[in-house]
């Protein structure tokens, strides 16, 4: 029973996470699920994430330009009034996830997720968080570690 529990609050805490990224991207329809985030992203995303990014995520022109697409790829899109092409779109759901994950695991310092996403970390060899956002599996290497502060596994 006991590890039923566990499994359904692991299971919140998750959900929590995606509809978190969600907000963080300025969707108008929640997220629950890696399918929903799938399916979100099969649908295509508009520029208008990148804005949400700046604001909600705090995210500076420039740290958008080299995790997301260069700037004159992104001004070519909003002039021709394009979406996010997909791999566009799965860098931002990619740093979406992970702040919200962090901002879940900090949340007792709302500026803290910020602060420890941008400061070099032992354990991605004094590289930032923000920094190895670029590739899959930089974003799982800061989920290892987040779910360790989570767990009480980092300190």
């Amino acid at each position: 029973m006991h590890s039923e529990q566990r499994t359904s609050s692991e299971a919140i805490a998750e959900e929590a996470i995606y509809r978190r990224a969600g907000r963080l991207l300025g969707l108008s329809s929640p997220l629950h699920s890696e399918i929903d985030l799938t399916d979100r992203l099969e649908r295509g995303l508009p520029l208008s994430v990148l804005d949400s990014l700046r604001t909600r995520v705090g995210l500076s022109n420039d740290e958008l330009y080299e995790l997301i697409a260069p700037r004159r790829t992104l001004e070519r899109r909003a002039a021709s009034r394009r979406p996010l092409s997909r791999e566009e779109a799965d860098r931002a759901v990619r740093i979406a996830r992970v702040a919200a994950h962090a901002q879940r695991v900090f949340s007792g310092k709302p500026d803290y997720a910020q602060e420890w996403l941008r400061a070099p970390q032992p354990a991605l060899h004094e590289r930032a968080p923000l920094q190895v956002l670029k590739t899959d599996s930089g974003a799982r290497a800061v989920e290892e570690i987040l779910f360790g502060i989570e767990h009480g596994i980092f300190a």
